[in-house]
């Protein structure tokens, strides 16, 4: 995120709450500046348009996705102990609840709009391609068998995503606990693991 000051990160703060509370289009300048406690001079100055306060929204919540895009496969390391760290990673994001406000508001507007989702889909792109780029290169190391990395990534982000982030997201039900995440991370881990190795 960009050195902002405090009062422009006030009115991210403002805005981050009114758009998880009332959406983008139901979502005023106004209340914005309001919540913020700034004047409307003051928030156009740093903000001209609710769309470059969604940019900025969206642009927290790709740096919040980034460290987990930075971990690399180790080649001749154990696999296994590799991929749990993956997850736990993966899970520590997926429960934070900043994470899971920023990304409420982020699917409600993809919902919303065609144009809004493609726009979202290129900017998040190059996490989905890094997220993909782990499983490619256990696969360059025949860590994954028969398994093409595509499959592999998809079933691991996908049972990740279903155990423990989409319940909290859209049902705004209580993150994980750490005993709940560590045995998730077991779980998912092991079935992936013994699949790998039956389809070795």
């Amino acid at each position: 995120m960009p050195d902002f000051s405090v009062k422009q990160h006030d009115i991210v703060k403002a805005a981050i709450a009114q758009f998880a509370q009332f959406g983008l289009s139901a979502t005023t300048m106004e209340g914005i500046s309001k919540a913020a406690n700034v004047s409307k001079r003051t928030l156009y100055k740093h903000f001209p348009t609710k769309d470059a306060l969604f940019d900025t929204v969206v642009a927290q919540l790709i740096e919040r996705i980034t460290p987990l895009t930075a971990i690399q496969f180790i080649p001749h390391y154990q696999f296994d102990s590799q991929l749990k760290h993956l997850a736990m990673s993966a899970l520590e994001l997926l429960n934070d609840e900043d994470y899971l406000t920023l990304s409420r508001i982020v699917i409600i507007e993809s919902m919303r709009s065609k144009k809004q989702a493609d726009s979202l889909h290129q900017r998040f792109i190059d996490c989905e391609k890094a997220m993909l780029q782990w499983f490619k290169d256990a696969s360059n190391t025949d860590c994954l068998g028969s398994i093409s990395p595509e499959f592999a990534a998809g079933f691991f982000w996908g049972a990740l995503k279903k155990l423990s982030y989409w319940d909290q997201a859209i049902s705004w039900k209580a993150p994980l606990d750490e005993a709940a995440l560590n045995e998730l991370v077991e779980q998912v881990c092991n079935i992936f693991c013994n699949g790998v190795t039956q389809g070795q």
